[in-house]
């Protein structure tokens, strides 16, 4: 199953709106798995355009979508996953989401807006970044998964635009 992985989009307050290379890149994903940060219904209804679209709640979320949950757990393609913003993560954030989620396969993450992907004791850790708010990164991200029974391939879509 291709999966996009995406966070921290911080649509309008740090980028007027999404970037076209995201739509080019994403084209042909089965579902994308958003963790937080969406920030107004509009971007939420702009990705699914795209694809279906699971979410979780970030910090900067507007009222009108707080509705989402703070984290989300779901089987896809026989692979437990988890998703949270990471925001509400104490101490270090690896330990602090395998403590959170000791049974899944993947843990997504956002917040940070750093691109990050470590397998730690048989987990895949993964922060996508923000395909528009690269805070410390030298560019924008957002990830595609392959998932089939675990996790298969990842490749992170780096734009230094």
């Amino acid at each position: 199953m291709k999966v996009a992985i995406i966070s921290d989009t911080h649509v309008p307050d740090r980028a007027r709106k999404l970037p076209e290379w995201l739509f080019d890149e994403l084209e042909g994903c089965e579902l994308i798995l958003h963790a937080g940060d969406i920030t107004t219904v509009e971007t939420f209804k702009e990705l699914e355009k795209i694809a279906p679209v699971k979410a979780v709640q970030g910090n900067c979320d507007s009222y009108k979508i707080n509705d989402l949950p703070i984290s989300r757990e779901l089987t896809l393609a026989g692979t437990e996953i988890a998703i949270t913003h990471g925001h509400k993560v104490r101490g270090e954030k690896v330990n602090g989401l395998q403590y959170m989620f000791p049974d899944a396969d993947i843990i997504i993450f956002g917040h940070t807006h750093d691109a990050f992907h470590k397998e730690f004791a048989g987990q895949d850790i993964i922060n996508p970044g923000s395909p528009t708010s690269r805070k410390r990164m030298k560019y924008y991200s957002a990830a595609i998964a392959e998932i089939d029974n675990g996790l298969k391939d990842i490749r992170f879509i780096k734009k230094y635009q």
